[in-house]
């Protein structure tokens, strides 16, 4: 019986295949909103250019985010969905943070 849990526990998909390209992203896009204050961008002009910033490492992550979520069993269209949702959610993020500091300088 531990046999068995062991066996599937290590044949279960591993959450940490996400951090790397997670982290990737998030960095890409730190990188993004500081080259952007540093040229005084303006918020609108930032959140529509955040949209296409940092595709390889958005392909990177949404390819992993989808990865894991088929081999836990949800169908690939829905594992798609919902990745493009995880990174309009950070590009949204990203968003109100550059915005918020445009504001308050």
């Amino acid at each position: 019986m531990i046999t068995l849990v062991v066996a599937l526990a290590l044949l279960a998909p591993n959450p940490a295949t996400i951090d790397a390209p997670r982290h990737a992203f998030a960095a890409c896009l730190k990188r993004f909103e500081s080259q952007n204050l540093a040229q005084k961008v303006d918020a609108a002009a930032y959140e529509a250019a955040v949209k296409s910033a940092c595709q390889a490492e958005a392909t990177g992550l949404l390819d992993a985010l989808v990865r894991y979520d088929v081999a836990m069993g949800t169908k690939r269209a829905a594992a798609t969905s919902n990745a493009e949702r995880d990174l309009d959610d950070y590009r949204a993020t990203s968003s109100d943070r550059y915005r918020d500091i445009v504001t308050n300088q």
